[in-house]
């Protein structure tokens, strides 16, 4: 409430930071905490844990890396409309440094270059485990899981394209027949859910009873609903199902190669500067919304072709903009402009970004 960010974590560059849109919070952070998620689900198995954890991992953890995962910022801010070296006499973090949030191999600190790329195997270790009649879903992704249950083999698969699909398939084979239970994940985010067809009101899990046999399918499937949620200072964000939306900006990247401590960066582990290259002063016109399905590329959290994007009616409004970041909350909220449509792709796809927002009075 206090120090919170639209992506699910807590403002933190190496302080609790406020709410502001443009404050940072280290990557490092990002990663500690779902691993601390996927713990207290080991732990609880209450599934307020794996909320949060997917909400993480689909937003914030890919949005502090580069698409090719080459590069990571130490600081990741909600409304960054800049990456560039900061005036020494205007750094927006607490206590980090004006290069913080550029795209590097060892920006600031070299404790997120060690230690961010744990984020996604403990997040896969993390999607099924063991519970005491039998195995439980705790976070949805393509996973293949081989386990034992009283001494009988049991394979697990998940196919799904989830978070940006609408749901997932589960395949269970057991060596024989066997009595145990699965429990599905059912987000809390999603508007209904429907297991083989028929749908269920649970949230959060649905345990299956029984005695499984041979080869299995339960198909479960979501509808998501595409939400304005209001955040601090009367801004607000698009949120559908567990992924956050920003604006799409044009960036025009500028390398720089050097040396430091004896470490060369050079191409493609160099630090980048990032500008904007179209607009991003705008605020929502109105609450409609289209919803537009793509494909799934070699890139999952690519802004050159996101999976799934939104496409919002904005105005231009006189935000402002000082010291290489836009301000806390626009200068003005009256529009300047007229009411036009921009495509708003996943939060975890983006470098540059818009994603808090106020809502424009037109009349």
């Amino acid at each position: 409430r206090d120090h919170g960010m639209a992506a699910g974590h807590f403002t933190g560059d190496e302080c609790l930071s406020g709410n502001s849109p443009v404050q940072g919070s280290e990557l490092c952070s990002v990663v500690e905490s779902m691993y601390s998620y996927e713990n207290l689900i080991s732990i609880t198995g209450d599934p307020y844990w794996s909320d949060l954890l997917e909400k993480l991992a689909f937003n914030a953890l890919p949005a502090a890396t580069s698409a090719d995962m080459w590069t990571h910022q130490y600081d990741q801010m909600t409304n960054q409309v800049e990456v560039s070296y900061l005036p020494e006499d205007h750094v927006v973090f607490r206590t980090n440094s004006r290069e913080s949030h550029l795209f590097g191999l060892e920006p600031n600190f070299g404790c997120c270059t060690a230690n961010f790329n744990q984020g996604w195997p403990k997040f896969a270790l993390s999607t099924v485990m063991k519970s005491e009649t039998g195995f439980a879903i705790t976070a949805i992704a393509p996973v293949t899981v081989n386990a034992m249950h009283n001494g009988v083999k049991v394979r697990i698969q998940i196919e799904t394209d989830y978070p940006f699909g609408n749901g997932y398939r589960v395949s269970v084979i057991t060596e024989k027949p066997l009595e145990m239970s699965l429990e599905l994940r059912i987000p809390s985010v999603v508007k209904k859910a429907y297991v083989d067809g028929n749908e269920t009101q649970c949230r959060g899990g649905l345990k299956l009873n029984g005695v499984w046999e041979k080869a299995k399918q339960i198909y479960v499937e979501f509808e998501y609903e595409t939400k304005f949620v209001k955040r601090p200072n009367e801004l607000f964000c698009i949120e559908r199902g567990m992924l956050l939306y920003s604006l799409f900006i044009d960036e025009k990247w500028v390398a720089h190669e050097y040396q430091r401590d004896g470490v060369e960066r050079k191409y493609p582990y160099c630090d980048y500067e990032i500008f904007a290259g179209s607009k991003w002063n705008y605020g929502f016109a109105n609450r409609k919304v289209e919803v537009v399905e793509g494909t799934i590329g070699d890139y999952v959290f690519s802004n050159e072709c996101p999976p799934i994007q939104i496409l919002a009616n904005v105005v231009e409004i006189d935000w402002g903009f000082e010291h290489g970041i836009c301000l806390k909350q626009p200068k003005s909220r009256s529009p300047i402009g007229s009411v036009i449509k921009k495509r708003f792709i996943p939060y975890g796809c983006t470098d540059l970004r818009i994603t808090e927002l106020p809502m424009v009075n037109e009349e």
